[in-house]
């Protein structure tokens, strides 16, 4: 009989737009090549747990339970982040697949959320869910920052580090004029673009305290799943794009002058890799995988600082890299080709595959 694996993880990635479904996709995909039936778990509405005061802690146990009921039915477990704590003991072989950590989460966004908030997701969400979730099971991290905070926040230390990856036959720089067409972009105009959800934790803040500074500049938000269009500033400057298809993205990215990404946490970032590979220079706070990319010349000019500087601090460094960016013909020409020259040597699609399959043991 073939050996069958179960991916357990919040939302159906047809149905949702985010860097953690992207992954998810890349693994189904990776499984089916190595001819692993996958079964696919996701918390289910329709299945409430009423006998759990936090209702979203008995989903989460609940979805665990579901997989371990049919234990015998497989060979592998994967897990996304703890998604998968309620599957316990470790029916069989599991893996656990850190894309973030809620107590790295919670330091980072403290001062921006209720105490009660931050207590909730530091104690809950981390010190028992996502500690449960790596006992027993094999651990990976998709960036170095996200290793580091499970070695100091939950004390592991055999974490396998497994970069996200991204495919750079996909994500390419297209003819702009065209891209711009496409999506009624003006190209002769500075266009600055912003990709991920409307929310103080991505640092929808500090981004629009640059839009109200930077008329000049046509701004172009593409807004993930768990956004409210109406929440982003009105302006003749402003285009807003819903849920773009993961297929069409490189137009966009080719559509635009920079990529302006002031996010307050972020266990990978995968809008980095995505822009970088279609030669778009990213200025970016030092969180996720920026940590790792744009500490390195020429990129760390365009590092933003860190994100719980004071606000206006990072806005007015935010001005300076745009201005730079768009100002020095030779710099912005170094930086997109060093992007897209970084992303295929250490985060294209076919390296992650050959590194997943090895760390996955399939």
């Amino acid at each position: 009989m073939s050996k069958r694996a179960a991916l357990i993880t919040a939302f159906n990635p047809s149905e949702f737009k985010g860097g953690i479904e992207t992954y998810t996709l890349h693994l189904m995909a990776l499984l089916k090549d190595r001819g692993m039936p996958c079964d696919l778990y996701c918390l289910d509405a329709d299945r409430p747990v009423s006998s759990f005061h936090n209702s979203y802690l008995g989903d989460l146990y609940a979805l665990g339970r579901r997989v371990f009921d049919r234990r015998n039915d497989y060979d592998l477990v994967i897990a996304n982040g703890f998604y998968g704590f309620g599957c316990f003991p470790p029916p069989v072989r599991t893996v656990n697949i850190f894309h973030a950590t809620h107590k790295g989460f919670a330091g980072a966004i403290r001062e921006v959320v209720p105490h009660a908030q931050y207590v909730e997701w530091k104690c809950l969400w981390g010190d028992f869910c996502e500690s449960m979730s790596g006992h027993g099971r094999r651990k990976i991290a998709v960036s170095g920052s996200v290793r580091d905070e499970l070695q100091q926040e939950y004390g592991f230390s055999d974490i396998r580090l497994l970069h996200n990856g991204v495919d750079t036959g996909l994500f390419r720089k297209v003819d702009r004029a065209h891209a711009a067409g496409a999506w009624k972009i003006p190209d002769r105009v500075p266009v600055g673009l912003y990709v991920g959800r409307w929310d103080r934790l991505k640092g929808a803040d500090l981004l629009e305290t640059v839009m109200q500074a930077r008329p000049d500049i046509c701004w172009v938000i593409v807004l993930g799943t768990g956004s409210d269009r109406t929440s982003v500033p009105a302006s003749e400057n402003v285009i807003v794009l819903d849920q773009v298809g993961h297929e069409l993205m490189h137009e966009i990215y080719s559509a635009a002058d920079f990529l302006l990404f002031p996010s307050r946490y972020e266990g990978f970032g995968y809008v980095i890799i995505e822009a970088m590979a279609c030669e778009l220079p990213v200025i970016t706070t030092p969180v996720g995988i920026a940590k790792t990319i744009c500490g390195e010349m020429p990129f760390k000019d365009l590092l933003l600082p860190d994100p719980r500087a004071a606000a206006d601090r990072i806005a007015g460094a935010a001005g300076a890299c745009i201005d730079r960016v768009l100002s020095d013909a030779e710099f912005r020409k170094r930086v997109s080709g060093e992007g897209r020259k970084r992303v295929e040597e250490d985060f294209s699609i076919d390296r992650w595959k050959k590194d997943a399959a090895e760390v996955l043991g399939i």
